[in-house]
């Protein structure tokens, strides 16, 4: 908070080195050249997810461009695969929501990166990354992959759905019963017509969580139809459905939105597309080119 007490407008920097927001000419077109991900298979074996209640000062295009900001210093980390950022107001309090959805290729990476964002990242000096004033409320969680599949590709995954169980199983038991679903899992996913679906595991916390994706990114050529592919996501029944009642599940979380910022990094190494902007437009570009 400033003096007067009012919210600073968002920014990032390091330490010596000035904000290129000040200086960004905007983003005109989006062009995409996604290369080193297919449909099919995600080769990964462990998942982040982070959802965060925002200052209700903190407006999107201030987000969008401190996301594409701090992207390059993140998604290099060893083992990413993929971020998703979902942005959405709350239906009570009309405060913005945010957070992220990443998938790993090993245990050991989402660890690590974990304790590289609790302990290390700054883009405020002396403010650690999950610390920082913008995130009101934030609960975030690493998790074990049964099975993720990429049904169409990535960058025309334009909303998200995220759901959390509790499970009262035992663990070995839960994980063998996951194993056992996931091919119908997925097999429905695809009959959905979904975009992805990953099955997540957290034994030490009990708790499983299903993610999908639309696959409308190219259709959204306004506010009216980004609407309509939300309420359709958030209208389709859930996967959760195929859980067996043995698992003894209770509900924690279900949210469905829009993506704003895909990041991906194994098509940024190649020379391709480092991010993708599903909903841009008709929501707008960051101003500050990838």
């Amino acid at each position: 908070m400033s003096a007067d007490g009012s919210f600073p407008k968002l920014r990032c920097f390091t330490s010596g080195q000035a904000n290129p927001m000040d200086n960004a000419d905007t983003q005109k077109e989006n062009i995409m050249n996604v290369i080193g991900y297919k449909v099919g298979k995600i080769e990964a074996e462990a998942a982040m997810t982070s959802d965060i209640v925002l200052h209700p000062d903190v407006d999107f295009e201030s987000l969008n461009d401190v996301v594409e900001f701090e992207r390059p210093s993140m998604d290099l980390f060893p083992g990413m695969n993929r971020k998703y950022t979902p942005f959405l107001y709350d239906a009570v309090t009309g405060g913005p929501l945010s957070g992220g959805r990443y998938v790993f290729d090993t245990w050991e990476n989402v660890k690590k990166y974990a304790q590289w964002t609790v302990e290390e990242v700054e883009f405020e000096p002396g403010v650690k990354f999950w610390d920082r004033s913008i995130f009101t409320q934030v609960d975030k969680h690493i998790w074990k992959v049964v099975g993720a599949h990429d049904f169409t590709p990535v960058e025309t995954h334009s909303v998200n759905r995220f759901q959390r169980w509790s499970y009262t199983a035992a663990p070995d038991h839960v994980r063998a019963m996951l194993d056992d679903i996931w091919p119908m899992l997925r097999q429905r996913a695809e009959q959905e017509g979904l975009g992805s679906v990953w099955l997540l595991d957290q034994p030490d916390e009990r708790q499983i969580a299903i993610f999908t994706t639309g696959r409308s990114a190219r259709m959204h050529a306004d506010i009216a139809a980004l609407n309509r592919s939300v309420e359709a996501l958030s209208l389709t029944p859930s996967l959760g459905l195929i859980l067996p009642d043995a698992i003894g599940l209770t509900k924690l979380f279900d949210r469905t939105g829009p993506i704003f910022s895909i990041w991906l990094p194994l098509s940024g190494r190649q020379g391709g597309s480092p991010v993708a902007n599903p909903s841009s437009p008709p929501w707008p570009h960051p101003t500050i080119a990838p």
